[in-house]
């Protein structure tokens, strides 16, 4: 066999999840996620007119998806991505002031990639950054 074939075709035992996370990212689902409330966080903390709050964001994002709000529990409701989201400086909280943009905002929202950082939506996930 060629010495440039991958080891996944060489390598049966590998799963597709050990094939995906090695080709793609372990959490590129975790980042669709986060890619979910980016519009909705967006237009919360630059536009809206009452205190932005995390409970905001996910209510404007349910609302776009055209859910109704009376059928969803939204405590809770993507609090590991609000967690990961502060973790790497994306947002903070400033008491009165509520959520506000953090020191890594205008990296998020940039034309970078997000291959900086991680996240990990698991109980007691975590965002990270990475380069």
């Amino acid at each position: 066999m060629s010495k440039n074939l991958s080891k996944h075709l060489v390598n049966p035992i590998d799963s597709p999840n050990e094939i995906w996370e090695e080709k793609v990212g372990y959490d590129s689902i975790n980042k669709r996620m986060v890619a979910k409330v980016y519009h909705s966080l967006n237009y919360i903390v630059e536009f809206s007119t009452n205190k932005p709050s995390w409970l905001a964001v996910v209510k404007h994002m349910l609302t776009m998806d055209g859910r109704d709000l009376n059928s969803v529990a939204i405590n809770g409701y993507y609090s590991t991505i609000r967690k990961n989201l502060k973790d790497i400086g994306v947002i903070q909280y400033n008491g009165s002031k509520g959520l506000s943009k953090g020191p890594n905002w205008d990296r998020f929202y940039s034309d970078e990639d997000w291959s900086w950082f991680k996240v990990n939506t698991n109980s007691g996930g975590y965002g990270e950054i990475i380069k």
